[in-house]
This record gives C-alpha cells, sequence and structure tokens, in this order.
C-alpha cells in the first residue's frame, strides 16, 4: 500500500476531525516462535522524537492535534517527552486509538485532552516489566522482571487482612525481613532496587501527565484513583481493556467515543496500515526461507506520517540455515569458515542483526 493511499485517508480524517493527523505506528505482528527479526516489531522509543518533531515543524500549530496510535508499548521515558511536545504544539491533543495503545501507549493516552476509541479498540495496565543487567538471565540475556509481581510477592507476605488482622501469610511486619533476606537469593538486591525505582517512577510519570488536563474539584482523588487502577487494580498486565471498562476508569470526559464518521474513517486509516505491515497474517521465518541457505531479511516496522511525509523504521537481518551439530560429534573447521549444511543433520536458523533505525520513505511505499 502505496504512501500517497495513506496519505488520502490522513487528509479524510483530517477533514471529518477539523484537525490535523500525525501517526505513529508501531508493528506488533505475530512472529512464529518470537524469533528475533530487526525491525519487524517495533516500539515505543526515544529515537522517535526528532522525527516527530520534524513532522510537527512542518504540520505548524493547529487549534487540534490528533496522534493517530498504535503500539503494544514501550520505554516508559519516551513518553513523557512525546506528550509535552504534541501538546505544546497545539491548542487541543487528541489520542485516536483504532486498535491497540498498551502499556506505555495507554501511558502516554493519559497525557491527552481525550481519547477517541474504535469500537475495537483496547487500552492496558501501565504496570511496567524492568530488565537490567543485575536481572536474573536465561543465557546472556537478562529475564524481565514485573515490578507488581515483587510488589504482590511482599503484599502475599504481609497477608490479606481483615481490620487489623492478617489472616493468611505472615502474622507480623517483623517476617518482611526475613521475606526480602529470602527473595535476594534469587533476585540481585541491585535488580530489586531498580524495581523499587521503577515502581515509583510509573506512577509519578502517569500522575503527572493527568495533571496536565485533570482539574477542577475532585482532580486530586481522582488522579489517585486512575492511577492506582492502572498500576496495580486490574492484576495482569496482558487484561485488555475496552472503550467501555476504559470510559468507567477515565471518565467520559476523557474517554470520547468517534462519530460514524469518524469511526469509519479511523478504521479505514487503520486497514491501511494492517495491509501494509501484514498484520493478519504471522511472519514465518523458516517458511520465508524455504531451501534457501543464506538470505537478507529487510523488514519495515514502525511509520511515523502526515500528510507533507513519511518515515519508516526498518531492519535488516542475515539469516542462515545451519547443520546442528549432535553432542559428542566433532568437525574440523578452518577458524573463519562458515559451518555448512551437513547432510542428514537437522538444521536451525540463525539470525544476525546487520542494522536497523528510522528512515525517510524515499520511495513513497
Amino acid at each position: 500500500m502505496a504512501f500517497e493511499e495513506r496519505r488520502q485517508a490522513i487528509r479524510k480524517l483530517q477533514d471529518i476531525r477539523g484537525s490535523k493527523v500525525l501517526v505513529h505506528f508501531l508493528s506488533d505482528r505475530r512472529i512464529a516462535g518470537n524469533a528475533p527479526i530487526f525491525g519487524m516489531r517495533t516500539q515505543l522509543g526515544g529515537e522517535a522524537y526528532r522525527l516527530i518533531y520534524e513532522h510537527i515543524r512542518t504540520i505548524g500549530k493547529p487549534d487540534k492535534l490528533d496522534l493517530f496510535l498504535h503500539t503494544s508499548g514501550g520505554h516508559l521515558d519516551s513518553v513523557w517527552p512525546l506528550v509535552s511536545l504534541c501538546r505544546s504544539a497545539s491548542k487541543t491533543f487528541s489520542v485516536l486509538v483504532p486498535m491497540h495503545a498498551l502499556s506505555g501507549g495507554t501511558l502516554l493516552c493519559l497525557g491527552a485532552d481525550n481519547i477517541l476509541m474504535c469500537e475495537a479498540a483496547v487500552l492496558s495496565p501501565i504496570d511496567p516489566s524492568t530488565a537490567n543487567p543485575f536481572n536474573p538471565k536465561e543465557g546472556d540475556r537478562p529475564v524481565e522482571i514485573s515490578v507488581e509481581d515483587v510488589m504482590s510477592y511482599f503484599d502475599l507476605a504481609r497477608g490479606e487482612k481483615e481490620g487489623d488482622t492478617a489472616v493468611v501469610g505472615l502474622k507480623s511486619e517483623n517476617h518482611i525481613l526475613d521475606v526480602f533476606k529470602t527473595l535476594t537469593t534469587q533476585v540481585h538486591p541491585l535488580a530489586l532496587g531498580n524495581v523499587k525505582r521503577v515502581h515509583s517512577h510509573i506512577r509519578e510519570i502517569a500522575r503527572r501527565l493527568l495533571e496536565l488536563h485533570v482539574r477542577g474539584e475532585g482532580a486530586e482523588e481522582r488522579i489517585k484513583r486512575v492511577v492506582s487502577t492502572l498500576t496495580e487494580e486490574l492484576y495482569s498486565h496482558a487484561h485488555q481493556i475496552g472503550r467501555v471498562e476504559a470510559t468507567q476508569i477515565l471518565g467520559d470526559d476523557l474517554v470520547v467515543l468517534p462519530s460514524e464518521k469518524e469511526e469509519a474513517a479511523m478504521w479505514e486509516l487503520y486497514r491501511h496500515y494492517e495491509d501494509f505491515f501484514e498484520l493478519a497474517d504471522t511472519f514465518n521465518v523458516k517458511e520465508w526461507m524455504r531451501e534457501d541457505e543464506e538470505k537478507e531479511l529487510a523488514a519495515t516496522g514502525g511509520v511515523i506520517e502526515s500528510e507533507g511525509m513519511s518515515h519508516l523504521f526498518k531492519g535488516t537481518t542475515k539469516v542462515r540455515r545451519m547443520s546442528e551439530i549432535p553432542k559428542g560429534v566433532q568437525l574440523q573447521i578452518t577458524p573463519g569458515q562458515k559451518l555448512p549444511l551437513f547432510p542428514g543433520f537437522a538444521s536451525k536458523i540463525n539470525l544476525e542483526p546487520i542494522g536497523q533505525g528510522w528512515y525517510p520513505n524515499k520511495d513513497g511505499v
């Protein structure tokens, strides 16, 4: 689907909304086996900030700026600068959600004056996971720790309470030190310190985002309730919040149901991107390789677009089929020589990242 067709859909939505539309669409295409294909799945990150600024400079400073958003989440630290930029560029800042604005995407929505959700749109809790060098590892990679899982561990230790009496779990706060010592035998203390920092950080960001536009009588209590609900009361990070529940949590002044024309135009634009990223199809690298031994896979996993320009997030991965050498079998290979495919041996796919990043869409694809 060429950019020119998407541009026409952007203009159509702008005409209906009386706004300027900026698209930040990040692919969440399914990949068989979660193979690490560079650039095929993309998340919110600080790298996009400069490009979004460039688009906003081209758009100008409209009365209404709509961010058409699709994302499965991303880096928390990228949200506040992006919201600040969008709000400073317009009198009214809205986020348009056709399908997914999950995790960091939901956090971003909290900074908008209103959120337009299509009938299929979903938000999610904003309780984050964190990975740093001190986390437990699988192979060479740190395992992500759910911040709320750690907090729930201590809640379990303290026990559920009826009045002032603990009815399950530990009976005294004095035992919490022993509980902490037990946890540190499995998780490095500095990793737990990072969990505590992120636990506080996500609440602080969410509160500050809501304070940008939630005002008036009862605002403080309302903000506390929203932050508590989205960070700790929904229990599963995978919980999907449809627009009815979103309205109950955030309020009908923040969550706005689009008109029939707005919904149709939002969904039409979404379908263009769904086709462009092939979101309905699961990518299987083995099927893509067929009988080839080595290929380069160029993938596109994100766009930043407005009616005047387009940028694409691209990644390149070198894919090789290699023989899987059984245990106990020794082979002599010349240093620097690639391991060939040996007849009769099982094969495996080796993925070598070459590069990824944001690029101007010079070919108008």
